[in-house]
């Protein structure tokens, strides 16, 4: 019987790495810190930003809802005429302007605060949306991508995909897993190589327990598809050597949740089995095998009584055999439409693909072109005809793309934007911890600090601020991912959590009691004090300052006509200028404005 000389997982730890203090900064830990490493794969200058756009083509009947959009021999010398650089532009024309439709005329506000709830992850101040959407649609997407904020807002998106949990896996992994999305949305690794490394991750390997769901799920995220039952049964070889375990950590000091390797497909010697080596093996797409031996860094499992390897040990040679699956499916087609998919429903927030595929064709085309960089697929969605329009009276039309989106706002974005944009201090929950409790009861002085310098933050007590969690979980956000993740709804519940986070932050009832409240210097403009009498033209002042501020916009005619008016009345009972503000700031908190963008 082969036994192998082996050493204990820590010890081949302590003789492998050097003793080091615990840094919270350098708790990743993965196959992540392996891959992008150089210089960006393009440069980021990104072509099609600014279209100038077509008129719709006369035609002598326009399309109507009893059939869909029929492109002639006219309507396609028209558009090919269009010289539109855009990829999604180009895939719309042919049903857009090319059959005789429009689109709706952007409104330059609207289309900007729409920009930084999707790419910054809050509401703008007019002032913000003035002076950053300027210079053209191309510059000002270009000028969100490069920000902090924007690669933040993809790591929670991350999160939320691959249910981010350190109740089911290591806390390093997943920190490994965030440093990864950093670098996609930096340009620094290819689309195709993230989804080979996310193939083989802890992260993603350590949720799913049998090597047919992991296999399935790979499907799922990266085809958009579950697999067919060959397929899924063909990819679960590769699976087959994944365990789920739990490695001590040293600095820590908890038990984490971790992916392990075991050796299969084995001879009684440790070498490769002949005739078994098949079941680890896919054949499908090519002969790909997945097979390792054991050496000094293997140790017994004492549950199982066999061999396994921790995966932070594996090198990187070792990581690259076990991303095969992902490598298979980058190779196809069907990922790369996936890909862009993907991001057109996060801007659009419908299928524009299913609707016109002329868009996925050119979007495809698109992100090959620039080296697989997805950054490129988000500055053409974002900087397209389909993207920036006006969603106002949409209604009417029938067709889902000559129309702006309309959306709904995550929890995080709604409860951050309040915050800021009135000057609350709040905490707030970490995408990457979404059970902080486990550091906080560890005792391990490492684990505070980690919890420290994450974005939860601690109350007088010791003890986890909820005042964030608490909303966010009620509204759909910080999901604790360990079964469902995040959700959307407008219900009863969820009206009166917001109404009541609102009467918090305005106190429009002016009780003095009240904790928690905006400073009222912050809701009226500079020229105006608390206590002064309100008239017409106070209150117009105050609600253009408020507009401004909470909503990012001007208020336009009739909203001024309105304040006016409202300022008239409450001056016959001799209101003050917190009086008029602190309702005024309650009513456009809680209005549909900022729950849809």
């Amino acid at each position: 019987m082969f036994r192998p000389l082996f050493l204990p997982v820590l010890a081949v730890l302590a003789a492998c790495q050097p003793t080091y203090t615990f840094d919270p900064e350098q708790v990743a830990t993965g196959p992540g810190g392996m891959v992008g490493n150089g210089e960006p794969i393009t440069s980021g200058n990104f072509t099609g930003g600014d279209d100038v756009l077509p008129e719709a083509r006369p035609v002598s009947t326009l399309p109507n809802d009893t059939r869909p959009p029929d492109c002639d021999a006219d309507c396609v010398a028209y558009c090919n005429g269009a010289g539109l650089q855009n990829p999604v532009n180009r895939g719309l024309c042919r049903s857009l302007w090319g059959v005789g439709l429009s689109h709706r005329p952007v409104i330059q506000a609207e289309a900007c605060r729409r920009l930084f709830v999707d790419m910054l992850g809050r509401v703008p101040t007019a002032d913000e949306a003035e002076s950053t959407c300027s210079g053209g649609w191309g510059a000002t997407v270009k000028r969100l991508m490069e920000s902090d904020e924007f690669i933040l807002v993809q790591q929670r998106r991350a999160a939320d995909r691959f249910l981010y949990s350190n109740e089911v896996t290591s806390l390093q992994a997943i920190y490994d897993m965030d440093r990864l999305v950093a670098k996609l949305y930096r340009g620094l690794v290819p689309y195709d190589l993230f989804a080979a490394v996310v193939s083989a991750h802890p992260v993603f390997t350590r949720r799913y327990a049998d090597p047919g769901d992991k296999a399935e799920a790979l499907f799922t995220q990266f085809l958009g598809r579950p697999p067919f039952e060959h397929e899924r049964a063909d990819m679960a070889r590769l699976y087959k050597l994944w365990h789920s375990g739990y490695y001590d950590h040293p600095q820590l000091g908890m038990r984490l949740p971790d992916a392990f390797i075991r050796f299969r497909c084995l001879d009684d010697n440790g070498a490769v089995d002949e005739v078994s080596r098949g079941e680890c093996a896919s054949v499908l797409w090519g002969y790909n095998e997945v097979i390792f031996t054991p050496d000094l860094r293997a140790a017994r499992d004492p549950n199982l009584n066999e061999l396994s390897l921790w995966s932070g040990l594996l090198t990187g040679e070792e990581w690259a055999k076990l991303q095969t699956p992902g490598r298979i499916l980058a190779r196809q087609l069907d990922f790369w439409e996936r890909a862009v998919d993907d991001v057109l429903m996060q801007y659009l927030g419908y299928e524009l693909s299913a609707k016109v595929p002329e868009v996925r064709e050119e979007l495809v085309r698109w992100v090959l072109q620039n080296n697989g960089d997805i950054r490129s697929v988000h500055y053409a969605v974002a900087t397209s005809a389909a993207y920036l329009q006006s969603a106002e009276g949409a209604s009417s039309n029938a067709y889902r793309w000559t129309y702006g989106p309309l959306k709904q706002v995550d929890a995080e974005v709604w409860i951050d934007s309040m915050a800021r944009n009135t000057g609350l201090e709040l905490p707030g929950c970490d995408h990457r911890i979404s059970q902080p409790e486990a550091l906080l009861n560890s005792g391990s002085i490492a684990a505070y600090r980690l919890l420290q310098e994450s974005r939860w933050r601690t109350d007088d007590k010791g003890e986890i601020d909820e005042r964030y969690s608490e909303v966010a979980r009620t509204l759909g956000g910080c999901p604790e991912n360990v079964v469902g993740g995040r959700f959307r709804v407008v219900s009863i519940l969820t009206t009166a959590t917001q109404l009541s986070f609102v009467q918090t932050l305005c106190n429009p009832t002016l009780d003095p009691a009240a904790k928690g409240a905006a400073a009222v210097e912050k809701l009226l403009p500079a020229s105006v004090g608390p206590s002064r009498a309100v008239n017409a033209d106070v209150a117009e002042e105050i609600a253009t300052h408020q507009f401004r501020l909470l909503l990012g916009r001007s208020p336009d005619d009739t909203e001024r006509a309105d304040a006016r008016e409202a300022g008239t009345a409450c001056a016959l009972t001799l209101c003050s200028a917190e009086d008029f503000a602190r309702p005024y700031c309650f009513a456009l908190l809680s209005s549909a404005e900022r729950v849809f963008y």
